[in-house]
């Protein structure tokens, strides 16, 4: 029978303790995530199928107002285009500290820390992933911080990806060049 119930009592403080962390409770836009978050931090994978805006939702929990909250995120660059400029933008939420921010291939031109924004620019386009934060545990990075002074369990707050629309220059000049490039061919024909 003791042996019982020190099974109940293990169980019950495993599931209390899956309870205490940030919550993702839903997410829009068609980039797929996967969450990691845990008591007192924001972590996820995005998946950038395309360069539309994601917006993941959060709900804070009780042990998540112990501090700030550290965040981190891994995001992929599965569109294959080249990432000049990402932005995560808070709602509900403040950055307390910003942390680092490491490219696979690309590299960091500037990196913009507001208190509800941050801004990444590369220098030159990131055509795999990077790294929002210490994804990894590797020397020399460091997750970014989240206030929650002022914040009680159970208010919410949003985190926002957004990648700018390439501008309207970008989108015709390559047309522009393939029909110029095919009336080179057809006076030549001629």
């Amino acid at each position: 029978m003791k042996l019982t119930q020190l099974c109940a009592f293990a169980g019950a403080l495993l599931l209390s303790g899956a309870a205490n962390a940030a919550l993702l409770t839903g997410s829009a836009g068609a980039n797929p995530v996967e969450d990691f978050s845990g008591a007192g931090s924001v972590a996820f994978n995005l998946d950038l199928r395309d360069f539309s805006s994601t917006t993941l939702n959060f709900v804070l929990e009780a042990d998540d107002l112990q501090g700030p909250l550290s965040f981190d995120a891994l995001v992929r660059n599965l569109a294959g285009a080249d990432l000049g400029r990402f932005t995560f933008s808070l709602q509900g939420i403040r950055f307390a500290g910003a942390g680092s921010v490491t490219p696979a291939f690309g590299s960091i031109k500037a990196i913009e820390a507001g208190a509800t924004a941050a801004v990444i620019d590369f220098a030159t386009p990131e055509y795999a992933e990077f790294q929002f934060g210490d994804v990894f545990g590797a020397t020399g990075q460091a997750d970014w911080l989240l206030d929650t002074a002022g914040l009680q369990a159970g208010d919410r707050f949003s985190i926002t990806a957004t990648v700018p629309e390439p501008s309207t220059a970008a989108l015709v000049l390559p047309m522009l060049c393939m029909g110029l490039m095919a009336a080179a061919r057809r006076r030549k024909k001629d």
